[in-house]
């Protein structure tokens, strides 16, 4: 089964274009279901109707274009897609597409392919220009075709909704629907026109213009009055979503109640709640009773836990919504499922909290500016209602009357949160997605430490080294040495290499004792450095050891290491002698395991070097004292390998 090929292509993208503020693909997707993971999955995370999309084939690329062995090979891409690689398939996939004809219609299809992995990896900005330098390169109608041109424009326009351009998006569809009023009827496609209409919905709704949406429904609904097709569950959600932003509830009722979708359902209810708040509890019912059914994807989920949310905050259960936000924020991007009108942030839970906070003051009747009263309810609060603690604590973080009682408030927090099985990412959210917090250096360090261990845990580099640069010093119970080789670490996986380097140099410059703990954490990112070729600066760092740290023991480890960095920068000889000279450190005669292994790679950098003699020298003697078979046999066959190359040699110098 195919997953981006031809007709998947087109239905992949039209999945996308339910929402254009989805998140990247969910990674609880099944992984045989991956084929259709962008046709319906996706769609199921976004809409909670697959059918529907599936209807939206308006491109028809047909599979049948491409010639057998391209199909295999962007088989085998899907292949890696289902092992979690997306990377290495878009890799290999450049690389096979050279094999094609440029423009020719295998070629297309590696093309669209390319193109459906970036938006799979959620590469937004990267399918703008790549699609836009096709575009602009391939010769109108020569070497690209008018349907395949609308795919890649579509494309874009899908991107650029999704990167919150919503304006850009507007006039490109713009462009691509004059154009196309432009052409024959040929190929003046009447879906494809249907489509980016609904798009252009999208756009009027995403940029708040509810007039011009609203307009625009209305001339929808007209022209397509006798097409079912295109007066789909997508249209009657924009619908819907339009009406309830002109204050349209009961009409919204009338135009979902027969429709058995999730989303419309849950649309349905939050219109009926504006409608009829006094049955709010009935709702919350019904958006519970969805809930426990545990056969919902994320989108959905997310529609009727935010169902449940508007219920509590129309009952002023503020403490039953902050646990529903928090659902909310920990589902990340689902909220696309209903549009961007309803997004929630970590600034609504810090609301949720402050608004807690002063409600408990006032019952307690404590003043504001009395900031050790608010402390102390807040202390007397934590072990029995951690909420109301979290409310209380949010008040002072923000409304204390210096700077470090401010502070002090932000670190209850996050101890607070902490203990939650959720808890680092939603400190992320608290602070990093939202508009409260001005600058990171405003965060008291305890703050920045956990934001520093959530960025770790989601492998976000970027962030963690902007977190770490912020930091001067390492938490309360962490050695310095310890915090430095992280920070170092975290510099180089991000790519900042002489950063790194810098960290590395400063730490060794000014420790007067190393532990071989400290001296362990310090090799690991040594080995970091050598992984990415940095050899001339993995010599000087280790140089720069202070001698009184040696014993034999250590000597003979670094010995072995500047070995590696003199091999990767090909200076053979030298790698050998100091590989020779770890093998003979604490061990005279160069029997254990550690001087063999040392020695059989002396003699692998010889042969490099072409001192074959030597290296002969050195495997015959390993050969004496190796016990292990395979380990004979692997000598035995580089000492076959150096008698090919000595006859190899030979022939070159009989030949001049």
């Amino acid at each position: 089964m195919e997953l981006f090929t031809a007709k998947n292509i087109s239905l992949a993208s039209l999945a996308l274009v339910i929402s254009f503020s989805m998140g990247p693909v969910s990674a609880e997707v099944e992984p045989e279901k991956i084929t259709q993971q962008v046709t319906e999955e996706i769609a199921k995370e976004v809409t909670g109707e697959a059918g529907t999309v599936l209807l939206e084939n308006v491109f028809d690329l047909e599979v049948a274009e491409k010639s057998p062995v391209a199909f295999q090979s962007l088989e085998q891409m899907d292949e890696l897609l289902r092992l979690g690689m997306p990377a290495l398939a878009l890799r290999l996939l450049t690389q096979e597409q050279k094999n094609w004809p440029v423009y020719s219609n295998d070629w297309y299809a590696f093309e669209r392919k390319h193109v459906s992995l970036l938006m799979a990896m959620d590469e937004w900005q990267q399918v703008i220009e790549r699609s836009e330098s096709l575009l602009k390169q391939a010769n109108p109608e020569q070497q690209i075709s008018v349907r395949i041109s609308r795919w890649f424009s579509t494309q874009q326009v899908i991107a650029r909704m999704r990167l919150g351009q919503a304006e850009a998006a507007l006039a490109q569809l713009r462009n691509l629907l004059w154009n196309s009023s432009q052409t024959n009827s040929e190929v003046n496609d009447a879906d494809i026109v249907a489509l980016w209409r609904r798009l252009v919905i999208r756009a009027y709704l995403a940029m708040n213009a509810d007039d011009d949406a609203q307009k625009a429904l209305l001339r929808y609904q007209h022209d397509y009055s006798s097409n079912h097709q295109n007066l789909n569950l997508d249209w009657r959600l924009l619908q819907a979503r339009s009406l309830l932003r002109t204050d349209r509830a009961e009409e919204v009722i009338t135009l979902l109640v027969d429709s058995k979708s999730n989303i419309s359902q849950a649309l349905r209810l939050l219109a009926a709640l504006r409608a009829r708040p006094d049955h709010a509890e009935l709702y919350a019912q019904e958006a519970q009773g969805y809930i426990n059914e545990l056969k919902l994807n994320r989108g959905e989920m997310w529609a009727y836990q935010y169902v449940l949310y508007q219920v509590y905050l129309k009952q002023d259960k503020l403490a039953e919504a902050t646990q529903v936000m928090k659902n909310l924020l920990l589902l990340g991007e689902a909220y696309s499922v209903l549009g961007e009108e309803f997004a929630v942030s970590g600034d609504d839970l810090w609301a949720l909290y402050i608004t807690i906070g002063q409600q408990t003051g006032n019952r307690s009747k404590l003043l504001l500016g009395d900031d050790l009263a608010w402390y102390n309810k807040a202390y007397e609060s934590q072990e029995n209602n951690a909420v109301e603690a979290l409310g209380l604590y949010a008040v002072l973080a923000f409304n204390a009357e210096d700077v470090a009682r401010q502070q002090l408030a932000h670190r209850e927090i996050v101890a607070i949160l902490s203990k939650d099985k959720k808890g680092l990412e939603l400190i992320n959210q608290l602070y990093l997605h939202g508009t409260k917090i001005s600058s990171l250096e405003s965060l008291p360090s305890e703050v920045r430490y956990s934001l520093v261990d959530y960025a770790l845990s989601k492998s976000d580099m970027k962030l963690a080294v902007r977190l770490m640069q912020s930091l001067q010093q390492p938490p309360k119970d962490q050695d310095q040495f310890f915090w430095a080789m992280r920070k170092a670490r975290v510099l180089i996986l991000e790519g900042a290499y002489e950063n790194g380097e810098a960290v590395l140099a400063n730490t060794i410059s000014t420790t007067e004792a190393i532990t071989e703990k400290q001296l362990d954490h310090f090799l690991q990112v040594i080995f970091d450095l050598q992984a990415v070729q940095r050899h001339q600066q993995v010599l000087t760092l280790l140089d720069s050891l202070k001698p009184e740290w040696m014993d034999d023991s250590i000597q003979r480890e670094l010995f072995f290491w500047k070995a590696e960095s003199y091999a990767g920068l090909e200076q053979y000889d030298r790698a050998a002698w100091s590989y020779l000279k770890s093998a003979q450190l604490a061990d005279q005669v160069q029997a254990d395991l550690w001087a063999q292994s040392a020695r059989y790679k002396a003699a692998g950098v010889l042969v490099k070097a072409g001192l074959f003699d030597d290296a002969q020298v050195i495997y015959t003697r390993l050969l004496q004292v190796t016990s292990s078979a395979s380990r004979k046999s692997a000598i035995r066959q580089e000492l076959q390998q150096i008698r090919l190359l000595r006859n190899a040699e030979k022939n070159t110098s009989d030949e001049h």
